[in-house]
């Protein structure tokens, strides 16, 4: 297993902030609950990345770049009383998805695609609520 440092950012906003964010990065005229953008690693895996990194001196490398997370705030708020349950819940679930679209899963090229990263959200909201 590597042990390389990661750093990532996540930006808390507003949905008029998010509505400019996604029109300016995506192209989109609409607010959403959340956006990723990776940052060092766009054209490569994170397996890449990380084997690359699997030297010797591996702890005096800077931490890897994974890339910035942006939730609205405003939507996260509006989602948890939809579905029933927290805030604190609803924004665990927008960051385990921003920080899977992060590590390359994406639900939008396939049902398969879908499948394999709702099961994986699972997965890390389970380890989360164990907290």
């Amino acid at each position: 297993m590597n042990d390389s440092r990661c750093e990532l950012a996540i930006l808390l906003v507003g949905d008029s902030d998010m509505r400019e964010i996604n029109l300016l990065r995506r192209g989109k005229d609409k607010t959403t609950d959340v956006l990723s953008f990776p940052l060092e690693f766009d054209s490569a895996p994170l397996q890449n990345v990380l084997q690359r990194r699997n030297v010797s001196i591996s702890d005096s490398l800077p931490p890897i770049a994974l890339g910035e997370i942006i939730i609205s705030v405003d939507t996260l708020e509006r989602q948890a009383a939809q579905i029933g349950h927290s805030s604190k819940d609803e924004f665990y679930r927008l960051l385990v998805h921003g920080f899977l679209h992060l590590l390359g899963y994406d639900h939008e090229r396939g049902e398969e695609e879908e499948r394999i990263m709702k099961a994986k959200e699972d997965e890390c909201l389970e380890v989360l609520t164990d907290l």
